[in-house]
């Protein structure tokens, strides 16, 4: 089987399912903005106004009037002997590339030219603006050498200086910095789980379980964690489901026809895999909530001891190896249904079981999943067929989360 192919819901779904781990990108994205927000102080914003004299007139009297360039004088204002001029003013003093990069020179009208400086602090920006203010008034009110004769000029003289400052906030500054590395980092952690699960290749939704082995999901229920002995103990002695796992399991044994006294004994065999810890309790579940609607269960863990012979339903557990499945040799029972969790199989390992189910004259009677994704609506195509003529649902989407003790 090929790497799944991920269309926008199933993105979703792994983003869902992995969104502690892009959470933690997140916040180490965070982290870092407001660390470089902090490297990089906000810088104060302040603007100086120049305003240049009207175009001359037309040397010859038959020719229009003449017109003046304001995008030359643009060029002139942030030219580099008027920026290394202005940096030079300044105490501390700013190289050239730094005051390019904090002056920005716009036309306002054809005759208005508006210098946006930025500083470090207040005091900074409004030197800044003012100095490339003065050193450009210098440059076209007099006779100073520029490349072409940029259009030499006077009466041009400042409109506005620069007296107030803006911005500089830090923790605007912060923030602004936080929120985009968050969202760097956001983006990034999805990125990196999209990529780990289109090369998963594990099953995880009912229906996509019930289409590795054409075999009906039966049920879905929550796991019950048992981790050692007094865990195993309390779920044989005390285990009580809640309501929708109840009915869940009790569907289950409907479907099987387990719950039918008189007749010949039924019995079940629940095949699980041996690292599917989650899985594994599943039988003595089942046995639970058959004695507690009367019918007399007892478990078989040894896969080679005999049913008692004194309880209405046998239930056999029975474990595989997930690389090389055998059944052969295990007790033979009425009924077979293999358990497994969302999450933890490949269509390749569960099919592997089905052979040898069948190499061992077996039939599967269908599958039963536990801890299903929280985002899974699908049913594990139970067909019309397969149900028995009775009003039980055979839908349930949900699970609810129950404490073990």
């Amino acid at each position: 089987m090929s790497a799944q192919q991920l269309d926008v819901k199933r993105s979703w779904r792994a983003i869902r399912r992995h969104r502690l781990i892009v959470a933690g990108v997140a916040l180490v994205g965070l982290l870092g903005g407001v660390g470089y927000g902090l490297l990089v102080p906000p810088l104060y914003t302040a603007t100086s106004l120049v305003v240049l004299p009207p175009p001359p007139p037309a040397a010859d009297p038959d020719k229009p009037e003449g017109t003046q360039s304001i995008e030359t004088q643009v060029f002139i204002a942030k030219s580099e002997p008027v920026l290394k001029s202005a940096g030079q003013n300044l105490s501390p003093a700013l190289s050239t590339k730094v005051a390019r990069d904090r002056v920005k020179v716009t036309a306002v009208t054809d005759d208005v030219i508006k210098i946006d400086a930025k500083g470090t602090s207040a005091a900074q920006s409004m030197l800044l603006a003012n100095a490339v203010a003065e050193v450009y008034l210098v440059f076209i009110t007099t006779d100073q050498v520029l490349p072409g004769d940029l259009g030499k000029k006077t009466g041009a003289r400042v409109l506005e200086q620069a007296t107030t400052a803006r911005g500089g906030s830090l923790a605007v500054h912060l923030g602004i910095w936080g929120l985009l590395g968050a969202l760097v980092g956001a983006v990034v952690g999805s990125i990196g789980v999209l990529a780990k699960e289109r090369g998963d290749r594990r099953l995880r939704l009912r229906d996509e379980i019930a289409d590795a082995v054409g075999l009906p999901v039966l049920g879905s229920v929550s796991s019950y964690r048992a981790t050692d002995v007094s865990d195993w103990a309390y779920l044989l002695e005390h285990y009580s489901p809640t309501a929708v796992e109840a009915w869940s399991l009790r569907k289950t044994l409907h479907h099987l026809g387990l719950d039918v006294r008189g007749g010949a004994q039924p019995s079940l065999t629940v095949v699980s895999f041996a690292d599917d810890d989650k899985a594994l309790p599943l039988g003595p579940q089942l046995a639970a909530l058959a004695t507690s609607i009367g019918i007399p269960t007892s478990i078989v863990v040894d896969t080679h001891q005999e049913p008692s012979g004194k309880v209405a339903l046998d239930i056999h557990l029975v474990v595989v190896d997930r690389d090389a499945p055998r059944l052969a040799g295990t007790t033979r029972t009425t009924n077979t249904i293999i358990a497994l969790s969302a999450g933890t199989v490949t269509a390749e390992e569960l099919a592997r079981l089905a052979v040898a189910a069948a190499a061992d004259g077996r039939t599967i009677d269908g599958l039963v999943v536990t801890d299903p994704d929280p985002s899974d609506r699908t049913i594990g195509r139970v067909s019309q067929s397969l149900r028995p003529g009775s009003r039980l649902p055979t839908l349930l989407t949900g699970t609810t989360a129950r404490r073990t003790k």
